[in-house]
């Protein structure tokens, strides 16, 4: 699981990264280095985020792609103003 793909996991279930934090057992500094790719989420990490919201490889697939169409959005409404 990519920074990228942890981010846009905890913006699908609308939480900050304190409320994320703390649901799987870190602290908020933690998640806001990972999410800006400061630290490279550790093993622990991912298998305590993938524990508490039961991702599945189908999940992370559909996470992914919705980044991916964030992003296109993102850079069409840049270039198209």
């Amino acid at each position: 699981m990519k920074p990228h793909t942890i981010k846009a996991l905890r913006s699908y279930y609308g939480l900050t990264q304190g409320e994320f934090a703390s649901r799987i057992g870190y602290a908020r500094t933690t998640i806001s280095e990972v999410e800006n790719m400061r630290k490279y989420p550790s093993a622990a990490l991912l298998a305590a985020i993938t524990r508490q919201f039961e991702i599945t490889d189908e999940f992370i697939a559909f996470l992914r792609d919705l980044e991916k169409m964030n992003k296109f959005i993102h850079d069409y409404t840049i270039t198209h103003h």
